[in-house]
């Protein structure tokens, strides 16, 4: 059995009990980081020894060592794939393992939480009765144009993520692509005591972070109305 298990996206008091419960039973665990991970561990005071975690992040990437992987599985209870942050699989190499679950038949349950997508949806006032999840843009500024002039056609809103020092270079494709006025929300560091939650013109946005020295330091959600 294995486990996909959200955690949070900044506030550790948005754990669930239920994550803590599975990752307490889990044989294995497999984790982005070991850093975060046991992190994540003393803030739920849960005592997981070193030997249950195994590595799975984007270097984890050879069919040797995936294959390996699915083995422990198989020969476990229980195993949790968490991430770093959030929920895995939406932008994480975790999809290349659920492919190899299911070909071997582990069966796959979710453990839900807290996601940065549904929260910026709760605190903005645009119709989300249909949308389109972008995820990470190319980090190739033609391809990201490319697909930005894409979305612009479909007249709905769009949820983009990225890394934090590529803010900027997504702000400014957009203010490229689309009218300078175009209204966007910039969700910041949400559920953090940082947190920031601007609905404004593209033009402006792009203004205030273009000179700001936090510009590649902060979690963001995006969304074009």
């Amino acid at each position: 059995m294995l486990y996909i298990a959200a955690r949070d996206i900044g506030n550790y008091k948005d754990n669930t009990e239920r994550l803590k419960e599975i990752l307490i039973k889990s044989d294995i665990i497999l984790a982005e980081s070991f850093r975060e991970a046991t992190t994540l561990f003393k803030i739920l005071n849960i005592n997981i020894e070193r030997e249950k975690l195994i590595e799975f992040s984007e270097h984890t990437n050879k069919s040797k060592e995936i294959y390996e992987i699915v083995e422990k599985i198989l020969n476990c209870k229980i195993a949790t794939l968490i991430s770093d942050c959030e929920t895995p699989i939406l932008e994480d190499p975790g999809k290349i393992l659920l492919e190899y679950c299911y070909s071997n038949n582990i069966k796959v349950k979710p453990i839900p939480g807290v996601s940065s997508i549904t929260a910026a949806i709760m605190c903005l006032p645009f119709n989300f009765k249909e949308f389109y999840y972008a995820g990470l843009l190319s980090r190739d500024d033609k391809e990201r144009e490319k697909k930005l002039i894409y979305l612009k056609k479909l007249n709905i809103p769009i949820i983009i993520l990225d890394t934090p020092y590529r803010m900027n270079k997504v702000l400014n494709a957009i203010k490229k692509v689309y009218s300078k006025n175009k209204i966007i929300g910039l969700c910041l560091d949400l559920t953090t005591d940082k947190e920031e939650i601007i609905i404004d013109e593209i033009v402006n946005i792009c203004e205030r972070f273009n000179n700001s020295e936090d510009k590649n330091k902060r979690e963001f959600v995006i969304v074009i109305s």
